[in-house]
């Protein structure tokens, strides 16, 4: 668990050198650090019992849901954590940034694929059997229900493209 604290720490600051004090201020007092802690240590543990009490914990106290299952990345950042659903299959990517009322849920048993370094904004749903590219940007309120290619920009219900960059 200490290892994961450190490494949030520095994710969180892009820092590398870590200041214990300032760690355990930002486990105290931060509770976006609190929850970043959480998933991370979720993502490592091999014990279903312990899984499943971080799991009852996010839910219970942060509003987050986060299924045992699912697969995130390095450096995962839940800006704004208040209601975000992670389905039980989903796979996340290193460098994703999602804020709060985020929901990537199922669709006919089938669950999204988020590449690298991809934004979700406030209140997206990305449902079903859907990959989204590496450097995407999906906007505030967007419905993702088809793929999104590598360098693009979805925005709207149903979510299209509205940028699409080379990269």
């Amino acid at each position: 668990m200490f290892s994961v604290l450190i490494s949030e720490y520095k994710n969180m600051t892009s820092r590398n050198k870590v200041n214990i004090l300032k760690v355990l201020y930002n486990w105290l007092f931060n509770p976006n650090y609190r929850v970043a802690v959480w998933i991370a240590y979720l993502q490592k543990v091999n014990s279903k019992f312990i899984k499943k009490i971080i799991q009852n914990h996010l839910e219970v106290k942060y509003s987050v849901l986060v299924s045992l299952h699912c697969k995130i990345g390095k450096c995962f950042k839940l800006e704004h954590f208040f209601g975000v659903v992670i389905g039980r299959d989903v796979v996340i990517g290193d460098n994703c940034k999602i804020y709060q009322q985020v929901t990537l849920g199922e669709k006919n048993g089938k669950f999204p694929k988020i590449g690298n370094n991809v934004v979700i904004f406030s209140g997206a749903k990305i449902i079903g059997d859907i990959i989204i590219g590496d450097n995407v940007q999906v906007g505030a309120n967007a419905v993702v229900l088809h793929d999104i290619p590598d360098n693009s920009v979805a925005v709207g219900i149903p979510a299209k493209i509205l940028k699409q960059s080379r990269g």
